[in-house]
């Protein structure tokens, strides 16, 4: 059955627009999560997110990103709860964005440990998720929860999320797949010395060594020296080289 999404506001329909664009254009080291939370949580209406990756060759999940929750909850989840979590695995088996009261009615779901102890303490009591296969074993999921004073999740809400997902779930799976290689980039710019990490940024930007030399005030010599030692060790044969491999980083290198 084709998706109808009802009931959207202009403010609503600026946001969605936003969030998929962000999603179809995303390119960066950056956690597309991390960029889109809240403006997930703001669309869908709800009153807290969480969102973990799971990792079948650790077996178990990680890398939390969060509204609305505090941490130590979030980390709780992480070293405990997640091993005593009745909820999760019975939702991983449904395909797209799916009620929790569906899978597990509420009646029963508060009677369990897990409920008093972890989701009532955050007045998690209406709640909805969706789980999306990134490859290489890792599983990104969302879970979005409202207030037991508010409204249950409706039809409007799930085929939002299904359609959110349906673009962050390439997003995140490009991450997935290009975070290694960016990692391994950070690990060899750290054999490079402060200031050889500092003329690498200037080559980056196009400078060249006449440039640098006045920029910085050393000589010209000087300059040539730290960008041969720049090639030696990060294994580049030319500028355009060590610019490929350091602007992958560059952005993380000024945070």
């Amino acid at each position: 059955m084709e998706r109808q999404i009802r009931d959207m506001s202009a403010a609503d329909i600026q946001l969605f627009a936003q969030l998929i664009h962000g999603f179809s254009t995303f390119h960066g080291p950056d956690d597309p999560r991390e960029q889109a939370a809240e403006g997930i949580l703001k669309l869908l209406g709800g009153d807290t997110l969480a969102s973990y990756v799971w990792d079948d060759q650790a077996n178990q999940y990680a890398n939390p990103v969060s509204v609305n929750r505090d941490d130590a909850a979030v980390q709780k989840y992480l070293t405990a709860f997640q091993y005593d979590d009745p909820l999760t695995a019975r939702m991983r088996a449904f395909r797209g964005a799916t009620l929790v009261e569906q899978v597990f009615p509420i009646a029963d779901l508060a009677k369990t440990d897990f409920y008093h102890q972890y989701l009532r303490g955050d007045g998690m009591y209406h709640g909805m998720n969706i789980f999306h296969d990134a490859g290489n074993g890792k599983v990104v999921d969302l879970r979005i929860w409202r207030q037991k004073s508010r409204q249950p999740f409706e039809r409007r809400e799930i085929d939002l999320l299904d359609t959110l997902m349906a673009y962050l779930g390439p997003a995140f799976a490009y991450h997935n797949e290009t975070s290694g290689q960016v990692s391994a980039e950070l690990d060899s710019l750290a054999l490079l010395s402060p200031r050889e990490r500092e003329i690498a940024q200037f080559v980056t930007r196009g400078c060249t060594d006449r440039d640098i030399s006045e920029m910085l005030g050393i000589s010209f010599s000087t300059v040539r020296t730290h960008v041969n030692r720049c090639f030696d060790k990060l294994g580049c044969a030319n500028r355009a080289e060590l610019s490929a491999r350091f602007c992958a980083s560059l952005s993380k290198q000024l945070t």
